[in-house]
């Protein structure tokens, strides 16, 4: 039966659904995948724990809008706001999509750095938005490219943005920096979306983000650092923005089940000192990625070395059409990679290079296949020819 489909439904089929089951029967550099390893060293408590002080009757019934009321009072404490000011989703992604539901109409205007999060993306398009990407300089967004658009531009509802290891740059957007994109926001009454899902995962110093205030709304989720599986998000604003998202909410509450096992980690502590665990995980696998490329043929030198999260964002060296390399990467060597222009129109010669989910050995060889691909398609005279031993060497000698 033919049946007319909604102008957000065709939208949508421009974007492939997420399929993990096939991530597993290929290699993919460009998602931003927790390592499975590391699920077994969280000691996990029993989703039917009543020492969080959830009661038995409780769990497996529906639970508040807003979620489980003893996992927004830990987490009220944990991030020194009101109860109030927390709202439990989904994940971040239904926090984004509530946003999104809560500002825009379709037409409306979404601002986001270029590049920018391709689920973000996807959401807003998918609502009807007007997405407008402004350029990034050394510090962070353009604010004079920002204010620019915002005089040109009546229909700007919101920005976005992952300032905690930005996603896909890796970047690290300072408070000041962000402090001063939140002020030009507030005098056109406009909010700052922050979503921090990386800010737990710095390989140096701690972050030092925008507490939510007036026009800040932070996102949060434990998808990087427990699970995604999980789906267990929040949101961090004022109350009467908490009001105005949970009003979109018209589920029973995100599982109270699942929200006990968080619960339980948080009051145990085994969240946050296997929160330390992964740190030093994850920069082991970034030192070895940035050691290879540094001696590889494959990409530009001159990229960000991340502070934190779980990508590299970096150009394609020599002139290559990067299409062409995209398809015999996954051709030859069954290696998925992200055209950049999807992050953003003025990306396209960038690739993003996610190190998390691999393991290292991998890594060290798929980057070798790549490497070896761009010799083929690309060979100047005086270009050095990588092999997979001289790159596995080399990572034993350089370290961030």
């Amino acid at each position: 039966m033919k049946s007319h489909a909604s102008k957000r439904s065709s939208v949508a089929q421009v974007f492939a659904p997420f399929d993990y089951s096939g991530t597993k029967h290929a290699i993919h550099f460009s998602l931003g995948l927790p390592d499975p390893s590391m699920f077994e060293k969280l000691p996990w408590p029993d989703a039917f724990d009543q020492n969080t002080g959830v009661a038995a009757s409780d769990l497996p019934q529906y639970t508040d809008a807003v979620g489980l009321p003893e996992l927004v009072n830990s987490l009220a404490l944990r991030y020194g706001v009101r109860d109030n000011q927390v709202l439990i989703t989904g994940g971040a992604a239904q926090a984004i999509q509530l946003i999104a539901e809560a500002w825009i109409d379709p037409g409306d205007v979404i601002l986001t750095e270029d590049p920018s999060y391709l689920g973000a993306l996807r959401t807003f398009s998918v609502m009807g938005a007007t997405v407008i990407q402004i350029g990034m300089s050394a510090e962070g967004l353009d604010l004079n490219e920002l204010e620019s658009t915002l005089r040109s531009n009546t229909h700007v509802k919101l920005f976005y943005t992952t300032p905690a290891f930005h996603n896909p740059t890796g970047r690290e957007l300072s408070r000041n920096h962000m402090a001063r994109l939140a002020a030009l926001l507030a005098q056109h009454g406009l909010p700052l979306i922050q979503d921090l899902v990386y800010a737990e995962l710095p390989y140096a110093q701690a972050v030092d983000w925008l507490a939510p205030a007036d026009n800040v709304i932070n996102v949060h989720s434990v998808s990087k650092v427990a699970g995604p599986g999980l789906r267990v998000g929040w949101v961090l604003a004022e109350s009467d923005i908490i009001n105005r998202l949970t009003q979109l909410k018209y589920d029973g509450g995100v599982s109270p089940i699942v929200s006990n096992v968080v619960l339980g980690l948080l009051q145990s502590g085994a969240l946050d000192r296997h929160i330390g665990r992964l740190r030093q995980h994850y920069r082991a696998k970034r030192d070895t990625m940035h050691a290879i490329l540094q001696c590889s043929r494959l990409c530009d030198p001159e990229y960000v070395v991340p502070s934190g999260g779980f990508s590299f964002w970096v150009r394609l060296s020599g002139g290559i059409d990067l299409d062409t390399f995209i398809e015999a990467a996954r051709r030859k060597h069954n290696v998925h990679l992200t055209h950049g222009r999807q992050y953003g129109p003025r990306s396209g010669d960038h690739v993003r290079l996610c190190f998390s989910y691999l393991p290292i050995f991998e890594i060290e060889r798929e980057l070798a296949h790549l490497d070896d691909l761009h010799g083929k398609l690309y060979t100047p005279s005086h270009s050095p020819i990588s092999t997979l031993e001289n790159l596995r060497g080399s990572v034993a000698r350089f370290s961030v």
